[in-house]
């Protein structure tokens, strides 16, 4: 089974003898080095460390949930039943394992802005190691990228972006895909998001300037909205009559 980290997951249990889950309990084991932990006793959870006893709950149907999934959750949890509390276990066991996909950037996220080297490193962390997978499965990079990016893989299932950042890549998504058999399992993005951007806005008349620390108004200049009267007098308005002089059509011209 996969996951992200912070998804929910829910683990089934496949050989539930009681449908109560008075018969259930589920171990786990980080890895094949380590030994294994009863996580949960006859469907009830047992507390090792509060805050991860916290993330566990049994479901209904007996599967083993489990809340914010982290990278030290991946392993492998098997399902037993026992009928009583000392008494043999019943049957066979139901194993599942749960791998994690993560996505990360090695260059820091406040320093992101066109013309910085970004490096993201996308793994699938799995029972068997950091990376490590069956052939069937592998990780890409969706969808392809450009020239300026250069893809470079360690194993199957740990691969490794470099690309140097441009203006359009700002709050672009990343997204690192697992499949197995052509078929896609999970994928997970990274969202390239710069931190120091200065940003214009503009029409046909007006600019605003986003210098920090001034203010600028966008309001136009009022427009004169000033007529002449249109009063006749009727209303006892007095109108001031400009007299022009004319020159008479009579006179002599002066040459």
């Amino acid at each position: 089974m996969f996951s992200r980290v912070g998804d929910n997951v829910s683990l089934p249990c496949n050989n539930v003898v009681y449908p109560n889950c008075s018969s259930t309990t589920w171990i786990y084991s980080r890895d094949r080095s380590t030994g294994t932990i009863e996580e949960v006793t006859l469907g009830k959870i047992k507390v090792y460390q509060r805050e991860r006893a916290d993330r566990l709950s049994v479901g209904s149907n007996c599967s083993l949930h489990v809340s914010d999934v982290r990278a030290e959750d991946v392993g492998l949890y098997t399902c037993q039943q026992y009928l009583t509390m000392t008494g043999p276990k019943h049957g066979g066991d139901a194993p599942v394992h749960l791998s994690v996909l993560t996505i990360s950037s090695t260059t820091p996220v406040t320093v992101l802005k066109p013309n910085v080297i970004m490096t993201l490193r996308c793994s699938l962390l799995t029972y068997t190691g950091h990376g490590m997978c069956r052939s069937r499965f592998s990780l890409s990079w969706v969808p392809k990228t450009g020239t300026n990016a250069q893809d470079t893989q360690d194993s199957s299932c740990d691969i490794t972006l470099t690309v140097t950042l441009q203006k359009k890549d700002n709050n672009r998504k990343w997204t690192c895909t697992l499949t197995g058999k052509g078929n896609v399992k999970i994928s997970i993005d990274f969202t390239s998001t710069f931190s120091d951007i200065e940003e214009k806005t503009t029409d046909s008349d007006d600019v605003i300037s986003t210098v920090p620390g001034s203010t600028a108004s966008t309001a136009r200049p009022a427009l004169s909205t000033t007529s002449p009267s249109s009063s006749d007098g009727s209303d006892g308005t007095t109108l001031n009559h400009v007299k022009t002089n004319t020159q008479d059509h009579n006179s002599p011209k002066h040459i």
